[in-house]
């Protein structure tokens, strides 16, 4: 939830809705653990007011089972199967043989009843009374399409007929991160690729499934704030060499080995000389064994100033998450000349600044867990088969392949047929996310759209 309140809050998506229309977020109750440390009395608002909402604890123990029951019944297609690993992952091999049974046809049936009736035994008031109280015309949910209200939201927006938009907050939610029950009204995606997922895995209708862009990325839109040399000076890095992004995941691979790889490499002659700044993902613990990074004596490689802290935290033992701004990373991305990272969404916001990108797999690290469950996932495989987007699988391609893209900087023919590529994850738009984002909603609450026509007509 504190990522998605960086995404949706941070940026100021909601502003030209606020500005037109009485707009109240709603937050759950203070203290609530996925808030992270958000202080919601410190949050910018853009003006609107905010309340709180009590999470239905005991209904949530009951959507959990439903929806998981629900992804173990078998499906054909190898990624249907990838799916059904995660959560039996996820849920523990006991729970797995006993939710297998609870999905086999008509026993699932069964099952499914079962649960709604509990449900039905057990009403959100609190919900009821934030309803009663607002009349909202139109409720939004920007999330990863799985929460503590989601489900919720959804059937008591079909019961009251409010027309309910869900705004889809990374790539894999779709196809890997969805818990939802029921499908929203309209659901807002990044683009081609996801609105695909949206009706294959969400089952929506491809109506209902509106390729718009990534909040968080509108910003990218805009000039950097500091200048390449400006950058390079505060990293203590020649201008004059080109500059290689290594940033990391949370996928628990040894970035550690593939940085120290690299130095050699360079030292070898096997790379050309540059400089490599290594930034750690913001809660991916530097990979494994994060805690040597800061320490090392390193000859090509240093780390990004503004995530310092964080490694910093790593390295004294608290591996938690820190959340930098969108602002510094577009800093980041406009003053490198290259990317390569082991599975990171920070792939395709290289590719749409225009800066070779390369995927690195080191499939042979068979104790990164998280890796080797990600690797096959869809939202990745759609970006294999691009032939802009490098791919070094294994150790073993790693240097040469990172040879191929320092050899694309400057190379203005492929960087524009990259960022024409990775359209197909984000659809590009010339127009604000948040004005955009009043209008559709303008478009599909009518009595939102006759509110403003009587205004119109009155002024």
């Amino acid at each position: 939830m504190d990522v998605v309140i960086r995404h949706f809050v941070h940026s100021r998506v909601f502003a030209d809705l606020i500005k037109k229309h009485d707009v109240t977020f709603v937050f759950p109750e203070p203290g609530y653990k996925r808030m992270g440390d958000v202080e919601v009395d410190q949050l910018d608002l853009c003006g609107a007011d905010y309340t709180h909402l009590t999470v239905h604890q005991g209904r949530q123990r009951l959507w959990k089972p439903l929806f998981q029951i629900d992804q173990l019944r078998w499906r054909p297609g190898r990624q249907w199967k990838i799916i059904r690993e995660i959560y039996i992952g996820a849920i523990g091999t006991k729970a797995a043989a006993l939710y297998k049974v609870a999905s086999l046809p008509g026993i699932f049936a069964l099952v499914r009843r079962f649960l709604e009736r509990k449900l039905a035994d057990r009403p959100y008031h609190d919900l009821d009374a934030l309803l009663d109280k607002y009349l909202p015309d139109a409720i939004i949910h920007p999330c990863v399409l799985e929460g503590v209200y989601i489900n919720d939201l959804i059937e008591a927006a079909s019961k009251r007929a409010i027309p309910f938009v869900t705004i889809m907050n990374s790539w894999d939610n779709p196809s890997t991160k969805r818990a939802m029950v029921g499908v929203p009204d309209w659901l807002l995606v990044w683009g081609e690729q996801t609105k695909q997922h949206a009706v294959e895995y969400v089952g929506i209708s491809p109506e209902r499934a509106i390729k718009f862009g990534a909040a968080q990325f509108d910003l990218f839109r805009r000039p950097a704030t500091i200048s390449r040399t400006e950058f390079c000076r505060e990293h203590n890095i020649d201008p004059a060499l080109p500059v290689l992004l290594y940033a990391g995941s949370s996928k628990e691979s040894d970035e550690f080995s593939h940085l120290r790889a690299i130095e050699d490499a360079i030292d070898a002659g096997r790379l050309p000389k540059m400089a490599v700044i290594y930034r750690p993902h913001p809660w991916g613990g530097g990979g494994m064994g994060g805690e040597r990074l800061l320490d090392h004596p390193w000859r090509h490689v240093c780390m990004e100033n503004s995530m310092r802290g964080y490694l910093e935290a790593v390295k004294a033992g608290h591996k938690g998450k820190t959340l930098p701004s969108y602002e510094r990373m577009h800093d980041l991305l406009c003053s490198v000349d290259a990317l390569v990272s082991p599975l990171s969404t920070i792939i395709v916001e290289g590719a749409l600044h225009g800066k070779p990108v390369a995927c690195f797999l080191p499939t042979e690290e068979r104790s990164a867990n998280h890796f080797q469950r990600a690797v096959s996932l869809i939202h990745f495989e759609d970006m294999y088969q691009i032939p802009e987007f490098l791919k070094a699988n294994g150790r073993d391609e790693l240097i040469s392949t990172l040879g191929e893209l320092m050899s694309l900087v400057g190379d203005d023919s492929f960087c524009k047929r990259l960022q024409e590529a990775s359209c197909f994850f984000v659809e590009p738009f010339n127009r604000p996310y948040s004005e955009r984002l009043c209008e559709f909603v303008e478009s599909v609450a009518p009595p939102i759209q006759d509110a403003r026509a009587s205004l119109q007509a009155a002024v």
